[in-house]
């Protein structure tokens, strides 16, 4: 049975003040507060209807209604439905306006969502193909310890610090990155393979001693380049909500975003536009009390990963939906910028 206009306009008064006030809302409050020109036994009486079409919920006998996923639903279509994409148009910085460290722009533009927003943000970093090993550096920080810098051809940086048992010469460092380098920067994974596995050792000669931390290092890295990153951010921000003041709520939110497995599934693109996923609308039962907002962000039109708000289900979607588009077209903007041959 559709929604009339009498009873569309009472059910948006009530998600909005529910988002507001976290209080449920009884009839002579939306009197009170809304111009309908209704009285509020009028009210009361659409309320009942919009209950029992499952809009709205009565949480306790004597009070007043919260919207229902159901509810929630119909607010959100309608946003979505009538959305206006008022992003502005920027003109992307130059290359040498950003950090080209991949990880680190996605990482910044979700830590900066999640500090508008004042929601959790995750985020799914993407996976570009082909993702090579552009340059090896060896960086003496002690006479037994090694920094390993890595940096792909994508722009992905990745450092690790490699202790050994015995005292380097410095003289050394030159010879070690002008081999790995060698060896290793822009070969596939099976050439990459042979060489540990085969002549590693014996090019390090009399330096062998430092080819196990190498190789480990090395293979390391290699598996996390393969691997699909999720990262969060604004993870306290749960907590400025009533809803988890609930010691067992907010321990259980922590658990989920602990769960990167289950985020990478959350996160997993199914439209390529702005998804929202309300209460029991999501498919895990991890995250039956919370909505996610997510949307992707892109690489020249292509996808390249995903962009998510999480927070309780009474959240200001409107708002919300704004905010993480204008913020994925900016990123989308500045990663086509300056990976122009990529993914």
């Amino acid at each position: 049975m559709p929604l009339d206009n009498r009873k569309r306009k009472i059910l948006y008064a009530i998600i909005t003040d529910y988002i507001m006030t976290a209080e449920p809302i009884g009839s002579r409050t939306i009197a009170k507060k809304y111009n309908m020109g209704l009285s509020s036994a009028t009210i009361r009486n659409e309320m009942a209807d919009l209950e029992e079409m499952g809009y709205l919920e009565q949480p306790h006998t004597s009070a007043g209604r919260i919207p229902s996923d159901k509810g929630y639903r119909f607010y959100v279509d309608s946003i979505l439905e009538n959305y206006v994409d008022r992003t502005p148009v920027r003109t992307p910085p130059t290359h040498e306006e950003v950090i080209v460290e991949f990880d680190e722009i996605i990482k910044k533009y979700a830590k900066i969502l999640a500090n508008i927003t004042r929601h959790t943000t995750v985020a799914k970093m993407p996976k570009l193909n082909p993702d090579k090993i552009k340059r090896i550096q060896l960086i003496p920080v002690a006479s037994n310890k090694m920094i390993f810098l890595l940096v792909t051809d994508t722009g992905i940086v990745k450092n690790y610090l490699l202790n050994f048992c015995q005292n380097i010469d410095r003289n050394l460092f030159e010879f070690l990155n002008n081999l790995l380098n060698d060896k290793i920067a822009g070969k596939s994974e099976k050439d990459i393979f042979e060489f540990l596995q085969n002549d590693i050792r014996q090019m390090l000669g009399e330096v062998a001693f430092i080819a196990d931390e190498l190789i480990k290092t090395i293979l390391l890295s290699l598996k996390q380049l393969q691997e699909t990153d999720i990262y969060a951010d604004g993870t306290s921000h749960i907590l400025d909500f009533p809803e988890y003041k609930d010691l067992g709520k907010a321990k259980n939110f922590f658990n989920l975003l602990d769960n990167k497995s289950l985020l990478n599934k959350v996160l997993e693109p199914e439209v390529d536009f702005i998804d929202v996923r309300i209460g029991r609308e999501n498919k895990f039962e991890e995250m039956k009390d919370l909505s996610v907002i997510k949307t992707t962000y892109k690489i020249n039109g292509r996808v390249a990963g995903t962009i998510g708000i999480i927070g309780p289900t009474r959240m200001d979607y409107q708002k919300l939906i704004n905010e993480i588009n204008m913020m994925t077209k900016e990123l989308s903007n500045i990663l086509s910028n300056i990976y122009k041959d990529e993914i």
